[in-house]
């Protein structure tokens, strides 16, 4: 299962991808959660998985959520 770790601040949204064995697959950052939810859409298709853990940690909230998207249509963040 791969991992998508996105990270909140006051900066913008970041996005970095492990693959199942958890090396790093690529990082980058986004500024509103429209351009990172496109973005999230084409990995399923991009890296030919189907399942990722999402873990979504919010620097201004100061906390963490994680989920498993298992669909192309769940690869979102609200």
């Amino acid at each position: 299962m791969n991992i998508a770790k996105i990270i909140r601040s006051e900066n913008g949204i970041q996005l970095i991808l492990y693959d199942d064995n958890l090396n790093f697959l690529e990082s980058d950052s986004y500024a509103d959660n429209y351009t990172l939810n496109f973005y999230l859409q084409t990995l399923p298709r991009k890296y030919k998985f189907k399942k990722a853990l999402l873990i979504i940690h919010d620097k201004n909230k100061n906390s963490v959520e994680m989920f498993i998207a298992d669909d192309e249509n769940s690869f979102f963040i609200s």
